[in-house]
Order: C-alpha cells, then sequence, then structure tokens
C-alpha cells in the first residue's frame, strides 16, 4: 500500500529515544522528509543523517519559547511542513495525594506547556499546504484514572480537548488526532517503573510483572508498533480520520 507520504515534510518532536525515534525512522521510510528533534543535539544529528533527507533540530521542549522555535526551524530546513508529531516529556509518577505542588508545576510544563506552544507555531504552516496532519501522542492516562499517573492525566488530557477543539477549527485543512498508548518497551517505560518500584518498596521485576500482567496480550508493546499506527495516521490512507483517539495498548483500557 502506497501512503502517500513521499516528499512530505515531518516533525516529530521527542524523536531521539524511545517511540519518538520510531515515528521519525518509519516516517523516512515511508518517503518523508523528518526533522529530529531533542535535547541532545549530537544524537538527533546523528540520527538525522541516518534518514534521507533528514535534518536535526535541537532544543528543550520545557524552556520558554523553544518549542515554536524549533517549528519554525523545521519548516525553514526542510521548506515548508506537512505533518508535525506533537511527543512531550512525562510527569512525576504518583496518584493526587502523592505529588507536590511543584510536581504539579512541572508536569504542566512538561506536557500541557510545550504541546500549546508547538502547536500555535505548526498551525500557519501546516495549514499552508492545505493537507496538513497533526498527531498527539499522549498516555492511556486520556482515558482511564490511573493512580499510578495522575499528573499525566490531568494535563494530557489537556492535549486531547485542545486537539479536539483543533480538529473542528483546522478541518478540513488539517486533520488532528491523539494517539493514546499503552505500555511500550521503552526506555520512559523503565524509568516510571522504576520510580513505582522505589515508591512501593518493592522490586522492578515484580512492577513489571504487576504491569504485563494487566495487558490481556500478555506482553508490552514494541515501538515500531505504534509507528505504524502514527505513520497511518499521517499518511494520505488516513484522509477522512480527524478528531479521533487512537488506542494502542494492547487491549489494556478497561472501556470502549
Amino acid at each position: 500500500m502506497d501512503l502517500g507520504l513521499g516528499g512530505r515534510r515531518a516533525l516529530v518532536f521527542g524523536s531521539t529515544a524511545g517511540l519518538g525515534r520510531a515515528i521519525a525512522e518509519t516516517l523516512s521510510t515511508e518517503g518523508a522528509l523528518v526533522a529530529v528533534s531533542g535535547r541532545r543535539a549530537e544524537l538527533a544529528s546523528e540520527i538525522a543523517a541516518s534518514l534521507p533527507g533528514g535534518v536535526a533540530v535541537a532544543g528543550d521542549l520545557t524552556t520558554e519559547g523553544e518549542p515554536a522555535r524549533m517549528v519554525d526551524e523545521a519548516a525553514a530546513r526542510l521548506g515548508g511542513l506537512d505533518i508535525c508529531v506533537v511527543n512531550t516529556p512525562g510527569g512525576t509518577p504518583g496518584g493526587m495525594t502523592e505529588v507536590s505542588a511543584a510536581d504539579e508545576e512541572a508536569a504542566y510544563e512538561r506536557m500541557l506547556k510545550p504541546a500549546l506552544g508547538a502547536t500555535r507555531a505548526a498551525i500557519p504552516h501546516l495549514r499552508a499546504g492545505g493537507d496538513g496532519r497533526l498527531v498527539y501522542i499522549t498516555a492511556r492516562s486520556v482515558v482511564e484514572a490511573s493512580p499510578e499517573l495522575a499528573l499525566s492525566g490531568v494535563f494530557r488530557s489537556g492535549v486531547a480537548a485542545a486537539a479536539r477543539s483543533l480538529a473542528l477549527e483546522l478541518a478540513p485543512d488539517v486533520l488532528v488526532n491523539v494517539v493514546v498508548p499503552g505500555q511500550f518497551d521503552t526506555g520512559a517505560l523503565a524509568r516510571a517503573q522504576q520510580a513505582r518500584a522505589a515508591a512501593d518498596g518493592t522490586t522492578l521485576d515484580a512492577v513489571r510483572e504487576r504491569h504485563r500482567a494487566s495487558i490481556p496480550m500478555g506482553r508490552f508493546g514494541l515501538a515500531q508498533e505504534l509507528a505504524d499506527v502514527v505513520t497511518f495516521l499521517c499518511s494520505a490512507r488516513a484522509g477522512f480520520v480527524t478528531g479521533s483517539v487512537v488506542r494502542v495498548d494492547g487491549g489494556a483500557v478497561i472501556g470502549y
């Protein structure tokens, strides 16, 4: 199946590792020209050099003004922007009674604020071509409450609410969708599980087994599996999909 991504210009935030990197590499495999972004400039440049036509845009999404600068730099270097995948850092694990006011402020600065800043900067570029794609990577906490990810539920849900409004405001020129990953075997998951183990006074293996047992598929996801879904949503084949929340979680969410 031809996804119609040849020559399309894409910026993938947080694409020097994990899910973001898999998305950037898969878009490139399908013919897109990709701007790789992350805080580590050397790593971003190394990954971009491995992608045909790839460019690197380094920066810290939590720094004031950086999301917009990164969008504009990517558009300038690629000659425009057709696709923007907004993938921001997570927050401190724990329930609302476990986190502090400082944790709440930091979560806003990491999850919601940079997503909105990147969006504002990306919209004019995505609209210019009349066939843009805006995809947000969120978390399971958007569709199912979790005492382990309370702040994620608060601020990722804000991202999803903004996306739903944008899907109405930007149609038909830009299609806007939200992807809800389950538990994927990445460094980010390992760090979150280590923090949970420390908070619970248990072992990392015990936390991983508890999480694995909660997934009907009986395993953690592979980054490539998430990247394939995102790439489809960015493609010409998803031309009638907007305003959707797409779960990629191995059936873990209990609900519809």
